[in-house]
């Protein structure tokens, strides 16, 4: 049976190792927990609006008398 060939528009797998071991070298700085900065605005985005929620709710709330 003949061995699958993998298709040419693929990067070789000996470049993908260099991409995976260059990434792994540049470290984000010590302390950080976002190696993507787009992930870190998302999350302060959620947090803000999941904050400012439940404000504008707790004074809805209290002056709605609930």
């Amino acid at each position: 049976m003949p061995a699958i060939r993998r298709p040419r528009f693929l990067p070789s797998l000996e470049s993908l190792e260099d991409q995976a071991q260059d990434r792994s070298a540049h470290r984000t700085r010590p302390g950080s927990l976002f190696d993507h900065p787009t992930a870190k605005y998302v999350l302060i985005a959620v947090l803000v609006v999941t904050v400012l929620a439940h404000v504008i709710g707790g004074v809805l709330f209290a002056i709605l008398g609930f």
